[in-house]
């Protein structure tokens, strides 16, 4: 049964890691001893059961960004927690399946079985194309490395869909994920309201911890106004839209069984639904905040997707569709709502002296003047020509890149502003340059496939995880997504959670 407990569990699991990862920016012992103490407690908790050591391992990815947030470092050499946990889990997992096997005398590995298996393997295919096109142009053997090391996050399948496996399991991610996003919520207002108010004699610490923890950006737009940016703000974009769609097919309930159905609705579901307003304001309001133009693509495909969803999807009256909509513009006026008390709070003194709706504009638009925006732009024709030289099989991973950046930290390290690298923000075309044409294509294959399975299925479980899908893709338009342990993750568990509610033996709940 869907409970409350592990949510709010996960949460208080989750301000306590964070406050010890701030304690360890102080104090570097502090910081190792937690990334050993965390490493080893889930060693001891997978070898109990594997899920629980996977779903620690959720919760740093829901809300870790880049995994930092503790690592031990050796010789200049730094490990994070998050290649520490993911060894900890497919150690676990292949050795209990190879001692499984032998007792058995038949290897079982459930994703042999899974409809999606011959997606995920074409996809596979193609990365150890990669690999070997990446050798064979000569690329370097570290950017190699690097460039395949995100992808390496796809191994997780294999124990992710031996785990998720039962409804139970599956109730216990939908719960941490919501712990999660929510706390990434509140600590991006938490943060804005910091760095909007005079708190000079610990913004720089917190500035400083914020960045080496590798939890996101905090940029000065305008006096009295930052920036909060957290790759992790994806799952509180994504998890917007899961409220968003819980709540119309709340109405389709309503319309197609009448009020006798929302009156035999579980006890915990009616919960769910009063939280659906705050919650989904509170992830508004961190979108907004974060001041990225590829999450605001993001949030324009989702609502359109919803929209599309509520109009052919889900049966509701036009009275019910007119609430929906109002609904979701009243949550974002609460949003907007909740920026402005947090930033303009008086106490302590708030800078102030700008003007919201215009720094709204001004960041929408600037396109051409903006370092960031700018210097994206600058990297797309060379980008593009470096794709025309190799368009079928791709230059392969470690392929770099020189052109001529703006932004601030490439212009101090080079006056001409000549920047070569193997990473770059525009998503798709860099799945095209490392694994070419056909490996672009098939993993746009696993996303349509999927896409296409949660509009079938039609449940408001299996709605939200598709248009999270399409959020995902558009994102990643701009900024890179799909190839980062971000993105994987999220693929993975969407691929686990169709096949699960596909089957007719699970009655899966349709809300989170």
């Amino acid at each position: 049964m869907l409970t409350y407990k592990t949510s709010r569990y996960t949460l208080l699991f989750i301000i306590l890691t964070e406050l010890i990862s701030l304690l360890g920016y102080y104090y570097q012992i502090i910081n190792s001893l937690a990334f050993f103490a965390i490493a080893f407690l889930t060693l001891i908790l997978s070898l109990r059961r594997l899920e629980y050591g996977l779903y620690i391992l959720l919760a740093e990815l829901f809300i870790g960004s880049f995994g930092y947030l503790f690592y031990f470092e050796n010789g200049g050499v730094k490990i994070s927690l998050r290649i520490a946990l993911w060894l900890i889990i497919m150690s676990v997992w292949l050795a209990r399946t190879i001692l499984s096997g032998f007792k058995a005398r038949r290897l079982e590995i459930v994703i042999f079985q899974s409809r999606y298996f011959n997606y995920f393997f074409a996809l596979f295919i193609f990365v150890a194309w990669g690999v070997v096109n990446g050798l064979l142009n000569n690329n370097s053997l570290s950017n190699i490395f690097f460039d395949l090391n995100n992808w390496l996050y796809f191994l997780l399948i294999f124990p992710v869909f031996s785990v998720l496996r039962t409804e139970n399991s599956l109730n216990a991610v939908k719960q941490i994920f919501l712990a999660s996003a929510s706390w990434l919520g509140v600590k991006t207002l938490i943060l804005a309201y910091i760095f909007s108010h005079n708190f000079t004699f610990f913004a720089l610490d917190l500035y400083r911890w914020v960045r080496t923890s590798g939890a996101g950006e905090i940029t000065q737009v305008v006096p009295g106004f930052s920036r909060i940016f957290m790759q992790s703000h994806i799952f509180v974009l994504i998890g917007f839209f899961f409220f968003v769609i819980a709540s119309v097919s709340h109405l389709s309930l309503r319309a197609t069984e009448g009020s006798e159905a929302i009156s035999r609705t579980p006890t915990s579901h009616k919960r769910f639904s009063a939280f659906n307003f705050p919650l989904s304001a509170l992830f508004l309001s961190a979108i907004i905040v974060s001041f990225s133009r590829s999450f605001w693509v993001g949030l324009a495909a989702g609502a359109l997707t919803a929209w599309l969803i509520t109009i052919f999807k889900l049966k509701i009256t036009l009275k019910q569709f007119i609430t929906y909509n109002l609904t979701v513009l009243s949550s974002v006026m609460l949003s907007l709502i909740l920026i402005i008390a947090v930033i303009k709070f008086p106490l302590p003194r708030a800078y102030g002296g700008f003007s919201a709706p215009d720094l709204l504009q001004q960041r929408a638009t600037a396109l051409a003047n903006e370092a960031g925006a700018a210097s994206r732009w600058q990297l797309l024709p060379v980008l593009w020509q470096k794709i025309k030289t190799a368009p079928v099989l791709g230059r392969g991973f470690g392929a770099t890149v020189t052109y001529k950046s703006s932004d601030p930290r490439v212009l101090a390290a080079s006056p001409g502003g000549l920047y070569t690298t193997f990473a770059f923000e525009w998503g798709w075309l860099d799945v095209w340059l490392k694994l070419g044409l056909f490996g672009l294509l098939a993993y746009l294959a696993l996303f349509i496939k999927l896409i296409k399975d949660g509009l079938k299925i039609n449940s408001s479980l299996s709605l939200s995880l598709a248009v999270g899908l399409i959020i995902l893709a558009a994102v990643n338009i701009f900024s890179p997504y799909v190839n980062h342990p971000l993105g994987i993750g999220y693929i993975i568990l969407v691929a686990a959670f169709m096949e699960m509610i596909s089957l007719p033996k699970y009655k899966i709940s349709c809300i989170l």
